[in-house]
């Protein structure tokens, strides 16, 4: 019998009946509780909520009618009585969508936006069991440029109604999280980066191009369950727009081989719908991280999602992506020489000061190796800035 499409075939350790006795999944990247689901395929499970954990908002005890719809990587759907479209999560990893639908201050954040949130479901454990969404229809993915601009208009436009309740920059835990990766996927590619004090975090929502609904306003963003080998692989962490958005164009190479126009493009339609801080001044520079970090985070995400379901094609592209950044970073490694130029330029000041202070120098003297410092350390900055990558 073919495994479930949400089942980690590249990494389970055990089979499905072993890990369905245990409770737990036994993987290479690590352990993930799972539930038996099996009873909430049978209308009669639903007359009643489970007797464990939270079942908030909607839930329907009129069940008479279950389709079961589509399995992907997030779980299986099931349409109830033509009324719902219900999300099933067989393997536990958090509740970041039902707390944004229950956080009263960020669903109300975000209402009146293309954004699909559950109405109801069931919580167990901290995790996200059942989700419940009004009855919705799909849209598929389109990768051609109109479609994919609107989406990210829509995407930032959802992500700068949350930036109030944005945290400050993380940079320690998001290096933290580019290392987990590279530890678990072992790609001889190593990138940490600086991030400008704009750069914030924002609370916890996965979006995917593949999963949109119907609605007037155009295709809308249906909010996902945490992905699973991000779960087993990193923490929990609130992350920026642009990581978002590095996805969806990551997610839109896979289908179209993009130029650095296209990239260029997406940033544009981004900065467009959020605060000018975010896209403004060092917030996009490749030397402080900016998109080509994120890009590099997102590309890990998809290797870590080809190992983790046995996606093959799709690592070999992952793989040959990273294969080209290293020139980048490289170049990068030649631009800090440049950036050293300050060090030296501060080192020369000293020299001048305690040259006079110990009567090393004549006056002339140190305010000569001053001025000359000075002007090293204005140059060198001026060409490391000029040297700096472009976004896109």
């Amino acid at each position: 019998m073919e495994d479930p499409a949400w089942w980690p075939s590249g990494i389970a350790q055990q089979s499905m009946e072993e890990a369905l006795a245990d409770g737990q999944l036994r993987t290479a990247l690590g352990r993930v509780q799972l539930w038996n689901h099996a009873d909430a395929l049978d209308s009669a499970w639903w007359h009643s909520p489970p007797g464990n954990g939270v079942q908030w908002g909607k839930w329907p005890t009129d069940v008479v009618r279950i389709e079961q719809s589509t399995e992907d990587v997030y779980g299986l759907t099931l349409l109830l009585n033509e009324d719902y479209v219900v999300r099933i999560c067989p393997l536990l990893v958090g509740e970041d969508v039902s707390r944004m639908a229950r956080y009263e201050p960020w669903n109300t954040s975000v209402s009146d936006l293309n954004l699909l949130l559950p109405i109801g479901g069931w919580t167990a454990g901290g995790h996200d069991r059942v989700l419940i969404y009004s009855r919705y229809d799909r849209v598929p993915f389109e990768p051609d440029s109109e479609q994919v601009h609107s989406l990210v208009a829509s995407m930032a436009q959802v992500h700068t109604a949350l930036e109030p309740h944005a945290t400050p920059n993380t940079e320690r835990l998001w290096n933290e999280r580019l290392k987990a990766m590279e530890d678990a996927l072992k790609p001889h590619t190593l990138w940490r980066a600086p991030h400008t004090t704009s750069t914030v975090g924002l609370p916890p929502i996965e979006l995917n191009v593949e999963h949109l609904a119907t609605s007037e306003k155009g295709p809308m963003w249906i909010a996902l369950p945490r992905s699973l080998h991000d779960h087993l692989v990193c923490q929990p962490e609130r992350l920026p727009s642009l990581a978002q958005l590095m996805r969806i164009e990551r997610l839109w190479a896979h289908h179209v081989e993009l130029k650095a126009s296209h990239r260029q493009e997406l940033l544009e339609v981004w900065a467009q719908h959020v605060p000018p801080a975010w896209s403004k001044g060092k917030a996009l520079s490749t030397a402080m991280g900016g998109p080509w970090v994120w890009r590099y985070n997102a590309v890990l995400e998809r290797l870590l999602l080809a190992r983790t379901f046995g996606y093959k094609s799709l690592e070999e592209a992952c793989l040959d992506w990273l294969g080209e950044v290293s020139r980048l970073q490289a170049r990068l490694g030649t631009l800090r020489m440049w950036k050293a130029g300050l060090w030296v330029a501060i080192t020369g000041l000293l020299v001048a000061f305690f040259g006079h202070e110990l009567n090393t120098f004549t006056d002339g003297q140190s305010i000569a190796l001053a001025a000359g410092s000075i002007g090293f350390g204005v140059i060198t900055n001026r060409i490391y800035w000029a040297k700096d990558p472009p976004p896109y």
